[in-house]
């Protein structure tokens, strides 16, 4: 299994790759397409702001990984996807993710890279930091490198555009949706109900009797949204209204300092003079912040604080193992990925196929809720 880092045009000695950087951020939004012709050394010269040796230094590498072609006296034009460095029987599969430590991610993969695994296929992990350029950018090398089938988690950061997804389409490469779908795509997508992982929380806490029920999302967005949905409405259903203060957002990111300031604004929730019995966090990660700070602050869990989460059902941790929560199974859920990818490839799946395949959402019965 490999991963897949793209290189930062900025490091020191590396000036070529901010052309390369350009010129595959040019292609990503639809700008260029392969057999267009490259812009000329001047232009990029002033549009990227190196010298003109920087220039060409770049078309040498470019030339060299097979992105770009000259042809005397026409020009230099950028390259169609080349799979003739491949043997038939070297095929190779890619999972695009928005990173690969969060709480769902690592199954994921796992499951992905084994099921290809099992009938020597490669692997290709690359993880976009949910950046949606960046999203961009890898499907195209994905693209250059040959690759035969692509399975993508779109970033939940801003809006994936159909076209990145329809390149890989229209060059014949399978392509499996995992978690969420893409507007304007129609492919096979695997999925879970997201306001069904809400009302299910909900309908576990307000079973042991809590109404004080708070929400914590890792950031505002389309899953967190529908988690609140969900969770509104059986609490709705038992005749208990949900303050919008207790529904809580964190800032958007995965930076170390952001992470801090999740930490203090669950801190201020922990402290407040009107804190809820039972916090439901979007993601197992923040239901592990969360019960730690809370010992760090003499709470009890689940004495005083009840916590649910939501995550992948192979608990890692001790921590995982007591904190209860909304499970899928994310191994499964690769294994499934890889396995639709090959019937696409083999022809046995449409790659226009718009199936959504549901997730099964389970509970994890942990020892983190407690009876009021």
């Amino acid at each position: 299994m490999d991963t897949i880092k793209l290189a930062s045009g900025s490091k020191a000695g590396h000036k070529w790759q901010k052309i390369r950087d350009y010129i595959i951020s040019e292609l990503s939004s639809g700008t260029y397409s392969p057999g267009d012709a490259i812009p000329s050394e001047n232009y990029l010269c002033e549009a990227v702001g190196v010298s003109r040796s920087t220039v060409r230094q770049a078309f040498r590498e470019l030339e060299n990984e097979g992105m770009i072609y000259r042809v005397k006296g026409r020009g230099t034009f950028l390259a169609e996807p080349d799979s003739s460095h491949k043997t038939s029987n070297d095929e190779m599969f890619g999972l695009i993710v928005p990173g690969i430590r969060r709480s769902l991610y690592p199954s994921l993969t796992q499951g992905f890279d084994d099921s290809l695994s099992l009938n020597s296929m490669q692997t290709l992990i690359c993880q976009t930091n949910n950046d949606v350029d960046k999203q961009g950018n890898i499907i195209l090398r994905l693209l250059h490198r040959g690759i035969d089938g692509v399975a993508i988690v779109p970033s939940t950061i801003g809006n994936t555009p159909a076209y990145q997804i329809q390149l890989l389409i229209d060059n014949g490469i399978p392509v499996v949706l995992c978690h969420r779908g893409v507007e304007g795509i129609n492919v096979p997508t695997l999925l879970w109900d997201r306001r069904k992982v809400g009302r299910l929380a909900g309908e576990i806490l307000l079973e042991k009797g809590h109404t004080k029920i708070a929400y914590f999302g890792v950031y505002k967005y389309e899953v967190s949204e529908s988690h609140v949905l969900g969770l509104r409405r059986a609490m709705n259903e038992a005749g208990i209204d949900m303050p919008d203060s207790n529904i809580i957002f964190g800032p958007a990111g995965d930076q170390p300092e952001i992470e801090v300031d999740r930490e203090k604004i669950l801190a201020n929730l922990l402290l407040s003079g009107n804190r809820p019995t039972a916090i439901f966090c979007s993601d197992d990660n923040e239901a592990e912040v969360l019960y730690w700070l809370a010992q760090r602050l003499g709470i009890s869990v689940p004495g005083d604080l009840s916590i649910v989460g939501f995550g992948d059902c192979h608990r890692s941790t001790s921590t995982r193992r007591f904190i209860s929560s909304i499970v899928i199974d994310e191994y499964a859920l690769g294994l499934k990925a890889a396995q639709m990818l090959c019937s696409i490839r083999t022809g046995a799946l449409n790659i226009n196929e718009a199936e959504s395949v549901p997730v099964e959402l389970n509970v994890f019965s942990g020892a983190s809720i407690a009876k009021i």
